[in-house]
């Protein structure tokens, strides 16, 4: 069945970066389409996803409402494959509000998966809970559970050392003046309760947001920040010291970022404002965070695979993939040593584009692809 799915998606378009030898192998829709489990109800905002292998299946998780914005029609389904093709039901969540940020991480030989419950007014972010749901494979999964973190925004888990880590932002008035700026780093060894590295918070810069991380094969950590209504931050933290986060500002945003580690180097794919650089400075007032904030909403945006330069400490932009409108929600989980399913939600690729506003209040989807190295 894998390879059927290979020659369908060469049948369509094809990406290359020669440079590093980076191949997409066009992209397919997958949600929603005609093998998804009978127990679905997709509406018309498919967004906010994750994907992982685990033992031997490929577990998708992912939101669905009627549009980008906070709903109480909101629902997050997990669903699993040993094909890509053949689609098993595993699990849905509903808490009456929105729900975003679905995320795996295996630990200690069980797959662990979290969101976060939001609000329903779809013109305010309403961060109230963390949750947390595990299965061993079986098809069962617990009963949710909440780890506690309320008014955190969680961004990205990895399994560490014998720990899962955590890099979550406090979402609470995020948009407002007396916002807690306050992104931090936190460890668990269980999965459900987490305490924070450090005292102190990681980064305290006003808009920090989205901390992506990947650990090096060292034991350093590598990270990016969204910055709010400016730009964004690289980070580094070496492993002796991972709760010192030392950061270089860019003038680029990179939001909703992925990272992964392919043969010693890093990527990042993220949404990618192509008018240039989102800011002109790294702390801007507040009349001019509204509006770079308006401005930012009204243009358009790609999805984009990034390399970092670690000794510049920057993203050398690879290339586009196909998106338009509202996109930006990277998933990515191994195939083999040289190839990845990679998922990605967008507007639709085949028509008009649009800016990312207009792309909010529309249907988006979520189309798969194969990222190769070149061997």
């Amino acid at each position: 069945m894998l390879k059927l799915y290979y020659l369908l998606l060469l049948l369509t378009s094809f990406n290359l970066c020669a440079q590093d030898s980076i191949y997409t192998l066009g992209w397919h829709q997958l949600i929603p389409s005609t093998n998804l489990p009978k127990e679905f109800n997709i509406r018309n905002s498919n967004n906010n996803l994750d994907i992982i292998k685990y033992k031997k299946r490929y577990y998708v998780a992912f939101r669905t409402a009627p549009t980008h914005f906070a709903s109480k029609k909101t629902m997050t389904y997990i669903m699993s494959s040993l094909d890509f093709e053949n689609w098993r039901y595993e699990n849905e969540f509903y808490v009456g509000a929105d729900m975003r940020e679905p995320r795996f991480v295996i630990f200690k030989d069980c797959l662990y998966f979290y969101f976060f419950e939001g609000g329903k007014n779809m013109f305010r972010f309403q961060p109230k809970h963390i949750w947390m749901s595990s299965t061993f494979g079986n098809g069962k999964w617990s009963v949710k559970q909440n780890t506690g973190l309320n008014g955190y925004v969680p961004w990205r888990f990895k399994s560490h050392n014998d720990k899962i880590y955590l890099s979550a932002y406090y979402g609470i008035d995020l948009y407002k003046n007396k916002h807690k700026a306050e992104l931090r780093l936190f460890t668990s060894h269980d999965g459900l309760s987490f305490t924070p590295i450090s005292k102190e918070a990681q980064i305290t810069t006003k808009g920090a947001e989205e901390g992506e991380f990947v650990f090096d094969n060292e034991g350093n950590l590598w990270a990016t920040i969204r910055l709010e209504g400016s730009g964004s931050y690289i980070v580094f933290a070496s492993k002796d010291s991972l709760h010192i986060w030392q950061h270089w500002f860019s003038k680029h945003k990179y939001d909703s970022a992925l990272m992964f580690e392919h043969n010693d180097e890093i990527y990042v794919i993220a949404r990618r404002h192509i008018k240039g650089p989102a800011t002109d400075v790294e702390i801007p007032s507040a009349a001019q965070r509204r509006n770079n904030l308006i401005k930012y909403s009204f243009s358009k945006k790609y999805t984009a695979i990034y390399k970092l330069d670690k000794k510049n400490y920057c993203l050398n932009h690879l290339f586009d993939f196909p998106s338009t409108g509202d996109n930006a929600f990277p998933g990515i989980a191994k195939i083999d040593n040289n190839s990845y399913y990679l998922l990605n939600y967008s507007s639709d690729i085949h028509k008009k584009e649009k800016n990312w506003i207009t792309g909010q209040f529309g249907k988006t989807f979520i189309y798969s692809t194969i990222l190769t190295f070149k061997k």
